[in-house]
């Protein structure tokens, strides 16, 4: 081989700090997502989670009272820690919560369970649901009047 290939193999050898400083970011970014998937999601997160997905199966149990022209329920089960609908099926609440329910008395279907009904005409029973767990607490109340589910993190 001649002397100008030698040298010209010679400066090509390794990778230049551009090069490393890519691969290096590139190592921190796949690190940095894995630590989030590998951490449990927080207290107050999986709290939020079930309060926005109950409220949301509250909205539809009630559009499918009013499309169907039939009364409809979601029933509050507090010794599985869920609730079920027609809509969604059973669902799940968090198990670390405290829950307190508070509906009509007519909608006691035994001492831990209880249903909120919605009527063709959007109208409910009414009845506020409370969460409590050390992160957070959720509110969700049904108004009896206008059917409407309002839910509430604080």
């Amino acid at each position: 081989m001649t002397n100008r290939l030698r040298r010209s193999l010679r400066a090509r050898a390794g990778f230049t700090m551009l090069e490393s400083l890519v691969v290096l970011a590139l190592l921190a970014l796949v690190v940095g997502m894995s630590s989030l998937l590998l951490r449990p999601p927080s207290g107050r997160l999986r709290l939020e989670s079930a309060t926005r997905s109950f409220c949301a199966t509250l909205r539809a149990t009630r559009s499918r009272a009013i499309a169907t022209n039939a009364e409809v329920a979601v029933v509050i089960d507090l010794d599985r820690r869920s609730y079920a609908s027609p809509v969604g099926g059973e669902s799940r609440l968090p198990a670390e919560a405290q829950i307190s329910l508070d509906v009509a008395s007519a909608q006691r279907l035994s001492e831990r369970r209880a249903a909120i009904a919605f009527f063709p005409d959007g109208t409910s029973t009414g009845g506020d649901v409370t969460l409590l767990t050390p992160d957070a607490r959720a509110t969700i109340g049904v108004n009896w009047l206008t059917g409407e589910a309002r839910c509430a993190l604080g």
